[in-house]
């Protein structure tokens, strides 16, 4: 009977182990260092162009606001700021737009996160859209910053060296 038991328990421990998870989705995601971010920055600051923004990147679906995002240049500096230089043709109407953005980066997770906000001001209403984006590509030349799984990527931005 005690061997009955012990392997009724052998296999509920093996079919607990086997079925656990090990989070294989973050063991496939990029991790980055403090050193990775001297490639964002350049240990001052470093220019950006955006190349395309996508609402599904895996089907190269892009934006309706793709055009007017592509000639912004962002400017990333140490201190997790993003200078904003938006070029000549705005998301909104008139010449009353805002962009901001920001970077945070989580050292004890290895995780880049940007944060983009794009809004128009009027005399009595402001409308704004942001959203936040994590890095998952890297280069001197590239990067890619994207929301959802991997595989399933949807919201990404893409950004080159000028």
């Amino acid at each position: 009977m005690n061997n009955f038991k012990l392997l009724i328990l052998s296999l509920f421990i093996l079919i607990i182990t086997v079925s656990c998870s090990s989070d294989d989705d973050d063991a496939s995601q990029e991790l980055y260092s403090s050193e990775d971010l001297t490639i964002l920055h350049n240990n001052s600051s470093k220019a950006w162009k955006l190349e395309a923004y996508y609402i599904d990147y895996n089907s190269k679906q892009k934006s309706e606001q793709n055009d007017c995002l592509v000639d912004d240049i962002y400017t990333f500096k140490q201190d997790g700021i993003i200078e904003v230089a938006t070029g000549l043709e705005n998301c909104y109407y008139g010449d009353n737009e805002i962009a901001e953005a920001e970077y945070s980066f989580y050292e004890d997770e290895g995780r880049l996160y940007i944060t983009i906000i794009r809004g128009e001001v009027t005399e009595d209403l402001v409308k704004s859209t942001s959203f936040t984006l994590q890095l998952i590509e890297l280069t001197e030349n590239r990067m890619v910053f994207a929301s959802g799984d991997k595989d399933n990527y949807k919201i990404s931005l893409i950004f080159i060296t000028e």
